[in-house]
């Protein structure tokens, strides 16, 4: 009679146990790594867990790249930010919009050019990927000012 309560007790508590597990999976980031040719890259970061999720597999890529937009003391990350890479010969190995403010890519050792650009916005740097090095390079772009509106009184 014993077991049977067991077994009874033990199916209640998988029975709570299994949705957890489904409702926690279905809120965990579901970033992936994509491929473009030979190119392996992987793009996000928006909210905190994702975010902490990319710094904490930053280096194991090559390269990290980070989106910022800054005004003084204010910064904001953006996402939507249209990359390119290309190679000496300006042979074009990613043309990307990224999906958060971080883009890490796998690309082999040598020296490339990434064009970044934000709302029309271009800007570009030159880095070099090493063997077993990891490179990082940060993007900003100035957060407009934009101007305070009068209040006006309806009377």
């Amino acid at each position: 009679m014993k077991y049977s309560n067991l077994l009874v007790g033990l199916a209640l508590i998988i029975g709570f146990i299994k949705p957890l597990v489904a409702l926690s999976e279905e809120f965990e980031p579901a970033l992936k790594p994509e491929v473009v040719g030979d190119i392996s890259y992987i793009s996000g970061g928006i909210g905190e867990s994702e975010a902490d999720m990319m710094r904490g597999i930053a280096k194991d890529y090559p390269l990290e790249m980070v989106f910022v937009q800054k005004l003084k003391q204010q910064e904001e990350f953006l996402a939507n930010v249209k990359v390119k890479i290309q190679d000496i010969r300006k042979n074009v190995l990613l043309d990307v919009a990224t999906e958060g403010p971080y883009l890490f890519v796998k690309l082999p050792p040598g020296k490339y050019l990434v064009i970044a650009e934000n709302n029309g916005d271009v800007k570009q740097q030159s880095v070099r990927v090493g063997v077993k090095k990891h490179q990082k390079i940060v993007f900003w772009w100035p957060i407009l000012e934009q101007p305070q509106m009068e209040e006006t009184s309806e009377e």
